[in-house]
């Protein structure tokens, strides 16, 4: 006959070890956001992209973005809501923000600093580290 302690013995880790994968939480799964992208221009919902700018101006708007520029950005511009970014900027570059809630972390190949220009309600914009 089947004995059953053993197949639970052996079933159990491996039924315990499929529920943890199905119950991965969404927060720690890849957003699948919707919106477009043109180049270095995005627009949309809960995106997340690294982006090459290609020498191009970097735009940013929507809400719950989540990107990564790099490359030759020579400028930023963001209108939206929660959006979270980072960017390497020439110096001088300009860095315009408005919205709400917005984070953007910068930094500046050489020496210098962006022109930048905050409008709206609790935007951050600061240096990376």
């Amino acid at each position: 006959m089947f004995q059953t302690r053993g197949a639970v013995k052996f079933l159990a880790p491996a039924f315990a070890a499929g529920l943890a994968l199905a119950a991965t939480p969404l927060a720690a799964q890849p957003r699948q956001g919707t919106g477009t992208r043109d180049g270095a221009s995005i627009n949309g919902v809960d995106q997340t992209h690294q982006v090459d700018c290609e020498g191009r101006p970097a735009e940013v708007s929507g809400s719950g973005n989540r990107i990564n520029f790099v490359g030759d950005c020579p400028g930023l511009t963001v209108n939206g809501v929660d959006n979270q970014i980072s960017i390497i900027l020439p110096p001088g570059a300009d860095l315009r923000v408005s919205g709400v809630d917005n984070v953007v972390s910068w930094r500046v190949r050489g020496n210098g600093k962006p022109r930048i220009s905050v409008q709206g309600v609790d935007n951050q914009v600061r240096p990376s580290r």
